[in-house]
């Protein structure tokens, strides 16, 4: 008798798909009783145990459940030590170790501050329950869930709100957090808007690898902030080229002021501290002529004079519209305070300004570079067709003067063509037009330096340059200046080197 029938290929396939489908049957039959096991004490609402010396309900609702992103899943499959265990288990089951599924997350988490302040027993630590629930879990996408985009500030504020345990407990360098966003530009977008789209706790700060910001590996630290705001804010460059000149990206980004330097994360919009923080409010301390604060050996006066401003051409300006960088709910607001940026309104005279000679030497941090209040003053800034203004046509030599004379400043300057030209100018047919005649008509020292644009005169972009000073002295003497075009003299360049004369020579 032979057998050989018996195994044959079709034969052979069918008793192997019979048995996969048995076994697999068998196992979801298994899971099916383990699950049903469990819920034979689990669906008790009256169920307790003792956790961390706590009296916790045991209770689990088959129906939430049913709804979670983890319906799929059988209890074991989270509870695996569970399975190890006789029946009934024992009371003191391990935590679930989400990061059995979730090992990217779980990795992010431990490395952050969350997660290593729960390796180290910080009773205040969250835990991935804390954030995503337990058998409640949903998508990020259900508008139910604690992580849906419009519920993240109210997830993060239950710690880290003004009063809660972050704020209570911890050294932090931020306060009022939650409050500040929803009143900034982003939280406005997120709740008055429904704008989705916008920024949230996580899109700064990461879902689950939270740093804090002195990290260098932080996605808020200033090395790195700025790819984290180019997650939304694109072309940066291109939005700042009237603030940063645009070579500094490419050739020196270290010392490019991180997003946040300008933009503060957490503070209400600059508008919204305007209508809070009145000019009176801020002439409560600084009408005190007494007030001043100690920078280094230097004592340095903070009392301001109420008659300055109404006689300036700032008359209409808020006191906070050029001081923004103040924190409103601190008892000083200016504390937080930093030098004023006249580029917020001037732009584009502060791009002519930095590749002038006085901006670059005030760029490279030398104290002796005038800045704009050197010349234009501070809160007494007056017109130039106002004849007690410092930079009035009739005052601008002796403005201008005040370095550029025989030991002033400028006379410390290698390469300048002139180290008294106070003296010269005023013995000049211009200086004598100006001061002898009062001629307002006379070129004074921006007429042919320009008035943020001067350059060393051998600089090609000079106005004093050269092969340009005919042209800037053309726009006062223009006959002449035509004349001189036709003139064998006219100014060219010449492969031979030849020098002509021009103007000044």
């Amino acid at each position: 008798m032979t057998y050989k029938h018996l195994f044959s290929p079709g034969r052979a396939i069918t008793i192997w798909l019979f048995l996969f489908l048995f076994i697999t049957s068998f196992t979801s039959l298994i899971h099916a009783q383990a699950d049903e096991d469990c819920m034979m004490c689990h669906e008790d609402r009256e169920l307790t145990g003792m956790l961390n010396g706590r009296t916790v309900s045991m209770f689990v609702d088959t129906s939430i459940f049913a709804h979670s992103v983890h319906h799929s899943n059988t209890c074991l499959s989270c509870h695996a030590d569970a399975a190890d265990e006789g029946f009934p288990h024992a009371d003191d089951l391990k935590p679930v170790n989400c990061g059995n599924c979730h090992t990217r997350e779980m990795t992010d988490n431990v490395r952050g501050v969350h997660g290593q302040a729960l390796l180290g027993n910080d009773p205040h630590a969250p835990s991935c329950k804390e954030c995503h629930g337990h058998h409640d879990v949903l998508h990020n996408s259900n508008t139910e869930s604690r992580t849906y985009k419009m519920n993240i500030p109210y997830l993060c504020g239950r710690c880290h709100k003004e009063g809660e345990v972050v704020a209570r407990v911890y050294d932090v360098s931020e306060h009022n957090i939650v409050e500040n966003y929803t009143q900034g530009i982003h939280g406005r977008g997120l709740f008055e808007s429904g704008l989705v789209v916008t920024a949230t706790c996580n899109d700064c700060h990461g879902n689950h690898l939270v740093l804090p910001h002195t990290s260098p590996n932080s996605s808020i630290s200033t090395n790195r902030i700025a790819g984290t705001c180019m997650k939304c804010h694109t072309r940066i460059e291109e939005a700042h080229k009237k603030v940063i000149k645009g070579e500094l990206w490419e050739k020196n980004p270290s010392i490019i002021p991180a997003c946040s330097s300008c933009h503060p994360p957490h503070i209400v919009d600059v508008p919204k501290i305007q209508a809070r923080i009145s000019d009176q409010a801020c002439m409560k301390c600084h009408k005190d002529e007494n007030l001043h604060k100690i920078v280094g050996a230097d004592t340095i006066s903070l009392f301001r004079d109420n008659t300055e401003l109404p006689n300036s051409v700032h008359k209409n300006i808020q006191c906070t519209e050029c001081h923004t960088a103040v924190t409103e709910h601190l008892e000083r607001p200016c504390s937080t305070n930093q030098p004023v940026d006249c580029s917020s309104c001037h732009a584009e005279v502060f791009d002519m300004y930095f590749e002038s000679g006085h901006g670059t030497a005030h760029y490279n941090n030398d104290t002796d570079a005038p800045y704009c209040t050197d010349c234009h003053g501070t809160h007494a800034t007056k017109s130039k067709y106002d004849d007690t203004s410092p930079v009035y046509r009739m005052a601008i030599p002796q403005l201008c003067g005040d370095c550029h004379r025989e030991d002033g400043l400028a006379s410390k300057v290698e390469g300048l063509h002139e180290n008294n030209a106070l003296s010269d100018y005023s013995s000049s047919v211009h200086g004598m037009g100006l001061t002898g005649k009062g001629l307002t008509v006379s070129a004074v020292c921006t007429d042919c330096h320009t008035s943020h644009m001067e350059l060393k005169m051998d600089d090609e972009r000079s106005s004093v340059h050269p092969a340009n000073v005919q042209e800037t002295c053309g726009t006062c003497h223009k006959g002449i200046y035509e004349t001189y075009l036709e003139s064998d003299h006219a100014y060219r360049t010449d492969p031979k080197g030849t020098e002509y004369p021009t103007c000044v020579k």
